[in-house]
């Protein structure tokens, strides 16, 4: 579970920005023991009901459900110490348990990759100096994944790739998916 790539979160401030059904909030929760605050995001109302039930079913009160685009800046919610970023991708690390993927267009793929690429940028918008932000996917596409956050990083002076790796199903014994933490440097000296 890429989630757990996170320690000492607990009374910190993160936001999921993709967050429905509710499974990476839930860990971030219990990782940070229920003590800070986590906004959950998703796009659309229905999927957000189902981050609240499953949050109060397991009594994680710190998660708060927001019907929010991941794309689009959102001033009103400040600035977190912790990101989760499972963008929305072409799906093709879960190929096995999903064929019908297999069927989508190349043009699909760009738009997707245009989309990642705006999430990413706009979620290290909320990113404190010293935050970390993870980004993931389910896609095996080193466009969606490697070169994307390459991309992206390259435009800031401040962030770095603390960690990336990319599990593969035939080596790992798992669904094939890509993560990476990435950290805002603070460069505030202490004294």
């Amino acid at each position: 579970m890429p989630a757990a790539l996170f320690h000492d979160l607990s009374g910190k401030k993160a936001v999921d920005l993709c967050a429905a059904p509710g499974g990476k909030s839930f860990t971030l929760a219990e990782i940070m023991e229920n003590k800070g605050e986590i906004t959950a995001c998703d796009l659309y109302e229905q999927r957000v009901g189902l981050i609240k039930k499953g949050a109060e079913r397991l009594g994680l009160d710190i998660i708060k459900p927001v019907c929010a685009d991941a794309s689009v800046f959102n001033p009103k919610f400040g600035q977190f110490d912790c990101i989760l970023c499972d963008v929305p991708c072409s799906g093709l690390g879960v190929l096995r348990r999903k064929p019908d993927i297999k069927y989508r267009k190349p043009e699909d793929l760009s738009a997707l990759a245009e989309l990642q690429k705006k999430i990413l940028k706009n979620a290290l918008l909320y990113l404190k100096k010293g935050g970390r932000l993870l980004y993931s996917t389910c896609t095996l596409r080193r466009g969606e994944n490697e070169k994307l956050v390459n991309s992206v990083i390259m435009e800031y002076n401040d962030v770095h790739k603390a960690y990336e790796h990319t599990y593969m199903p035939h080596i790992d014994k798992t669904d094939g998916f890509y993560c990476a933490l990435l950290i805002k440097e603070d460069n505030t000296a202490i004294g």
